[in-house]
């Protein structure tokens, strides 16, 4: 397996330059309230992810699966009890949706996982829409992500700044501070939509946030 990480760069110092978050504040307080914890006490994982629905989690492949390596051949196991922790506490079982095929395997390659909610929350969340092709982006621009690294009792949320891209445009570097449990994340636009999910390996979105949606 390659890893080829998608960098997050790690840097105390944020820039205030480029597209800037007029409305920050709002777009803070969006990331908090529609960021999820994820734990499977069998494997002693925990990652983050977001609401994209109702009773629908946007995270990690890797977040809700166990990869290995065999020779040129990435195998995987799901997590037999994956959890999600809502920002309320309340904690509710649930279900990857988005398995891996022979004839689609997308959700390992670009490093996402779909996770269905087994029983509706008892109040309603803020939702995350997927950033549209149109919407562009900069070096420069500046993103904002909460979620939940480990060896912190609670939710951090930063904010940081597009510092350069892959070949492909299909990778963003981020200069914020990121550490393993933020892996899941919602990576939002001054307007509040997703432009990707915070990964610690290579994926990401490779195909672009429309081919997801």
């Amino acid at each position: 397996m390659r890893t080829l990480w998608a960098w997050f760069l790690s840097f105390l110092t944020c820039f205030q330059i480029g597209n800037s978050m007029a409305q920050g504040v709002s777009v803070i307080k969006l990331s908090r309230e529609s960021g999820v914890k994820i734990i499977s006490k069998a494997a002693n994982s925990s990652g983050s992810g977001f609401f994209i629905g109702d009773q629908t989690i946007l995270t990690c492949f890797h977040v809700v699966a166990k990869l290995e390596v065999q020779g040129q051949t990435i195998k995987w196991t799901i997590h037999p009890d994956i959890q999600v922790i809502l920002p309320s506490g309340e904690t509710i079982n649930a279900t990857v949706v988005s398995v891996p095929t022979l004839a689609d395997s997308s959700p390992l390659q670009s490093d996402f996982a779909l996770v269905k909610l087994n029983t509706k929350p008892t109040k309603d969340y803020s939702k995350i829409e997927l950033a549209m092709d149109e919407e562009t982006l900069d070096v420069g621009d500046e993103v904002v992500f909460s979620g939940y690294p480990l060896a912190t009792p609670g939710m951090v949320t930063h904010r940081g700044m597009i510092s350069g891209f892959d070949d492909t445009r299909s990778v963003l570097f981020i200069q914020a501070s990121i550490n393993k449990g933020n892996s899941g994340g919602a990576a939002l636009n001054a307007q509040g939509h997703a432009i990707g999910i915070v990964s610690n390996r290579e994926g990401g979105i490779s195909q672009g946030l429309s081919d997801l949606r």
